[in-house]
C-alpha cells in the first residue's frame, strides 16, 4: 500500500482561501446592513415622522401661518434628505454585494487552481475516475453555479428596481380619421397645446401647460384686504392646492378633504358659485382614502377644460368628467396613487383627449382618455418612480409631443398614439417641477437633480448644469432667451436658454410652491405670503410691484385678457377692472 504524501499549500490557494473568507464575511455584513436599512425604511419612514405629522396637522388648522409653513418645508427638506440617503445606501449596497460576490467566486477559482496535484493511483488500484480531477470538477461546478446565481440575483434586482429602456405603448383605441398626425392639421392655429384662444386658460399653467399668456395684459396693482383692484372674491367650500382654469365666463376649481372630493364651477364675471359636483359612488374606489400630507392634500392637481367638458382628478385616484353645468359624464378609479405626499400631477387636454401623468410607486404610466366617455385611448407604462410634475404639449418638428419629467428621465411621447419618441436619463430624486419649452428646446430643472436643455425633436442634451438655485415645487417658464426659475425658499433665477449660464438671481423675502407665468413681458409669481411678485422678463432684474392678496396662497395664477384669477387658502379672487 502506498502512503499518501502531504502536499503543502501553494501561495495561490492561501490567497484564494483568505480572499474567500474576507469576501464571505463582507457579503454577510453588507446583507445584514441592507436588510436593516430596508426594514427601517419601511417601518420608520422619514417622510412620516411624528414631528412632521404634528406640524402638518397644526398647519392644517392654521393655514395662513407663514412661519409655520416654512417650518414644515424645512422639516420636509430634512426628511427628504434622510429618505434619499437611505435609498442611496441600498443602491450602493447592492453594487457592493455584486462586487463582493464576484471576488468570492474568483477566490474559489484561485483556490482550485492553486492546489498541487496528488500522486496518481498505483496500477491495479480501484477503477474509476481520478478523485482529484473529480474534486476539481466539483469546485468548478460550484464556482460557475455561484456566478450564475449572482447574475440571476443582479438581474432580478434590475427587473424589480430598474426601468425598461423602451417600453412598448399599449394602444386601446386607434386614432380616428378625425385625428391626423400633423401639428398643423391637429392644431390649426399653429400653437402647442389645446386649441384655446388667447382668452382661455384651459389647464395648469395655461395652454399646453407652458405658463405663457400670449395676449393677456393683467393688472399690476391691487389690494386684496381692502378690495382695491379686486373685481370679486368668492369663498371656496373645501381646501385644495389646485390652480384655477378658465374658459369663457366660467372658472373651475376643485376642493377635497377626507370626507369628500368636489369640483366647483364659478361665474367668471360675478364670482357666483354656479354648481358643485362630487365623486360619490365611484366603482372600485377604496372606502378609506390614502394618507397624504397637509401641504398636498387630496385636491392638488389642477383641472382641465375644453370649453365643453371639465375633467378633474384627485389624490384618491378618482378621475371625473363633467359638462360645463356640472353634470357627470363619467367617473373612474385609476388606482390608488402610492407616494408619501399625495398625487399632484395636473391634467392636460388636446381636442377630445385628456392626458394623465400617473407616476407613483405602485406603477407609473401616462394615459390618454376620451374626454366624453373616460375610456382609454392609449396607455404607456413608464419605468419611473413617483413624480409630482405635470405634462406639457409642444408642436416641435411638426409633431405634437407630450413631454413628461420624472426621475430618472425626461421623455417625449406622440400625443396621438402614445409611442415613445425619446427618453433621456437626466434627472434624479423627487421631481415636482414640470418641464418648460421655447424655441424647439425642452427645459427640465429640479432641486437635488440639475437643470438641462434638450432638443425637443431628438431629445439630445444641449446643456446641463447643477450650479444653480433650482426649483423644488414650482415650475420654470421659458422665452426664446431666458429660463425663469422659482424656489420655495425665495430665490428666483434667470438663466440663458442657449448655455444654462446664470443671467441674474434675486432673493425675495418669501418663496412659494406656485409656478410663475409670463404675460405682457412680465413675470407674475405668487409667493406663500399671498404677494404676487411682478418683475420684467428681461436681462436684468427689475421689480415692478408686489401687490398683496390678503391671505396665503400656494397656487399659480390664471391670466385671461385684463384679468388675473388667483386662489388663496380660503377664497378665489378675480383681479381686474370693473
Amino acid at each position: 500500500m502506498t502512503t499518501p504524501v502531504h502536499q503543502p499549500e501553494s501561495l495561490r490557494r492561501i490567497i484564494g482561501r483568505r480572499l474567500a473568507a474576507v469576501s464571505a464575511v463582507f457579503i454577510i455584513i453588507v446583507s445584514l446592513l441592507m436588510a436593516t436599512n430596508r426594514y427601517l425604511l419601511k417601518t420608520l419612514d422619514p417622510l412620516a415622522t411624528p414631528a412632521l405629522k404634528a406640524l402638518s396637522e397644526k398647519l392644517g388648522r392654521d393655514a395662513e401661518n407663514v412661519e409655520l409653513r416654512q417650518q414644515v418645508r424645512e422639516l420636509n427638506w430634512l426628511a427628504r434628505r434622510a429618505f434619499f440617503v437611505r435609498q442611496w445606501q441600498l443602491e450602493t449596497g447592492a453594487i457592493l454585494l455584486v462586487v463582493a460576490g464576484v471576488v468570492f467566486v474568483l477566490s474559489l477559482q484561485l483556490m482550485a487552481s492553486g492546489r498541487r496535484p496528488a500522486p496518481a493511483p498505483q496500477p491495479g488500484g480501484p477503477g474509476g475516475e481520478n478523485p482529484w480531477r473529480a474534486a476539481a470538477r466539483a469546485r468548478r461546478v460550484i464556482a460557475i453555479s455561484g456566478a450564475l446565481l449572482l447574475l440571476a440575483a443582479w438581474g432580478l434586482h434590475l427587473r424589480l428596481g430598474g426601468r425598461s429602456r423602451a417600453p412598448v405603448p399599449q394602444p386601446f383605441q386607434q386614432p380616428s380619421a378625425q385625428n391626423p398626425g400633423s401639428a398643423a392639421e391637429t392644431n390649426p392655429n399653429g400653437r402647442a397645446g389645446p386649441s384655446a384662444d388667447a382668452g382661455e386658460w384651459p389647464s395648469f399653467r395655461g395652454p399646453g401647460g407652458l405658463g405663457v399668456a400670449r395676449e393677456a395684459d393683467p393688472p399690476i396693482a391691487w389690494d386684496g384686504a381692502t378690495g382695491t383692484g379686486v373685481l370679486w372674491k368668492a369663498e371656496v367650500p373645501r381646501g385644495g392646492f389646485n390652480s384655477p382654469v378658465v374658459w369663457g365666463d366660467r372658472v373651475y376649481l376643485a376642493g377635497a378633504d377626507e370626507q369628500k372630493c368636489e369640483v366647483y364651477g364659478y361665474d367668471g364675471d360675478t364670482g357666483a358659485l354656479l354648481w358643485t359636483a362630487d365623486t360619490e359612488g365611484v366603482p372600485g374606489a377604496p372606502a378609506t382614502p390614502p394618507e397624504v400630507t397637509s401641504d398636498t392634500g387630496y385636491a392638488a392637481p389642477s383641472l382641465a377644460t375644453d370649453g365643453q367638458r371639465v375633467i378633474a382628478i384627485f389624490g384618491t385616484g378618482v378621475i371625473l368628467g363633467l359638462d360645463v353645468d356640472g353634470r357627470r359624464l363619467w367617473v373612474r378609479h385609476l388606482g390608488t396613487p402610492v407616494n408619501p405626499y399625495g398625487h399632484a400631477s395636473s391634467l392636460l387636454i388636446l381636442r377630445d383627449t385628456v392626458f394623465v401623468q400617473f407616476d407613483h410607486s405602485g406603477g407609473s404610466s401616462v394615459k390618454a382618455l376620451d374626454v366624453e366617455t373616460g375610456r382609454d385611448r392609449w396607455k404607456q407604462d413608464r419605468g419611473t418612480v413617483k413624480s409630482w410634475a405635470s405634462p406639457i404639449l409642444t408642436d416641435a418638428g411638426g409633431r405634437l409631443r407630450l413631454i413628461l419629467s420624472a426621475s430618472p428621465m425626461v421623455a417625449a411621447y406622440d400625443a396621438l398614439t402614445g409611442a415613445e419618441l425619446w427618453s433621456k436619463d437626466v434627472l434624479s430624486n423627487e421631481i415636482g417641477s414640470s418641464p418648460a419649452y421655447a424655441n424647439g428646446r425642452v427645459f427640465a430643472a429640479n432641486q437635488y437633480a440639475k437643470a438641462v436643455a434638450l432638443d425637443a425633436v431628438t431629445g439630445e442634451v444641449i446643456w446641463s448644469t447643477e450650479d444653480l438655485d433650482l426649483p423644488d415645487a414650482g415650475s420654470p417658464v421659458a422665452t426664446d432667451r431666458h429660463l425663469f426659475m422659482p424656489t420655495s425658499g425665495g430665490t428666483f433665477s434667470c438663466i440663458a436658454t442657449t448655455n444654462g449660464v446664470r443671467v441674474w438671481s434675486h432673493e425675495f423675502d418669501a418663496g412659494g410652491y406656485g409656478s410663475p407665468i409670463l404675460a405682457a413681458g412680465r413675470i407674475y409669481w405668487v409667493t406663500a405670503d399671498g404677494k404676487t411678485r411682478i418683475f420684467k422678463a428681461a436681462d436684468a432684474f427689475e421689480l415692478i410691484a408686489q401687490p398683496a392678496l390678503g391671505e396665503a396662497s400656494v397656487c399659480t395664477p390664471a391670466a385671461v385678457g385684463r384679468r388675473l384669477y388667483i386662489r388663496g387658502v380660503k377664497h378665489l379672487f378675480c383681479i381686474g377692472p370693473k
